[in-house]
């Protein structure tokens, strides 16, 4: 999966008639329970989620779980952070499930910290559901213009759209540059790849600036005003059928995470 790809599909999944605004408001709203509700209620958000991105809006289960499956990735990388603590020896008071000992200090994983990953890694799972939820199925021209009607800053929105475009620039041009690398024999070994990965960021960041730079002419030449104008070319229309699941949904997982000791009203 690519920024490309994930762009074109924001403009083809089966929801796309849907309002943008009444998508975010669905994936705002379950966000706000993910941050605030417990495991149980999470687990519930991110098998609905899945419902929604790959049942109705028929987004390809394998492109689905290739997102998640990178973005967790950002999440077993701070997994040691998480896991391991560091004391002086003879201080650990806590129960232990592995140690190591450096000289006069031991490094060791309470058991206190798997339960912690545990709730972080639902909290995880759940709120990237909601995102690729948003991702694909929300255009993201869609977003600038609800973001408008909410009257967000001009100058947010464009800012938005700028990094937004130099987002697929900045991934177009460093594959083409990897591939050229690759083509003349670099990327062998650990040191080679090392320093191909710097000769390829410097040559990334001369090219984005001639990318920038052309940009900034070909607005000025077309008159560029004061903020600029994004058409949507998909007709809205609401669904009564998707609307009541959503409020009933919601409703559903505010019960549930009452019933389990959540909230106490």
């Amino acid at each position: 999966m690519n920024g490309l790809q994930l762009d074109s599909l924001s403009y083809q999944n089966r929801l796309k008639r849907l309002p943008p605004a009444h998508k975010l408001l669905l994936a705002s709203a379950l966000l706000l329970l993910v941050l605030v509700g417990h495991v149980w209620m999470q687990m519930a958000v991110v098998v609905w989620m899945t419902v929604w991105v790959v049942v109705y809006a028929r987004i390809p289960v394998r492109i689905y779980l290739s997102f998640m499956m990178v973005s967790l990735s950002f999440f077993a990388a701070g997994l040691p952070a998480l896991l391991v603590e560091g004391a002086r020896a003879g201080e650990v008071q806590s129960q232990v499930a592995a140690a190591w000992e450096l000289g006069s200090y031991v490094l060791y994983v309470p058991m206190s910290s798997f339960s912690k990953v545990w709730i972080l890694f639902w909290r995880t799972m759940a709120s990237l559901s909601c995102f690729a939820f948003i991702l694909f199925t929300v255009p993201f021209a869609e977003i600038l213009q609800v973001l408008r009607r909410l009257h967000m800053p001009v100058l947010v929105t464009d800012l938005l759209m700028i990094m937004y475009r130099f987002i697929f620039v900045l991934v177009t041009i460093s594959h083409q540059l990897w591939i050229a690398q690759r083509s003349r024999g670099g990327h062998r070994g650990f040191l080679a790849t090392l320093r191909d990965a710097g000769i390829l960021v410097a040559q990334l960041f001369v090219r984005a600036m001639r990318k920038y730079e052309a940009l900034h002419k070909g607005m000025a030449a077309r008159g560029f005003g004061e903020s600029m104008h994004v058409l949507s070319f998909h007709t809205h229309a609401r669904s009564r059928r998707y609307e009541w699941e959503s409020i009933a949904g919601c409703m559903l997982l505010v019960l549930l995470e009452w019933w389990t000791g959540g909230w106490r009203l």
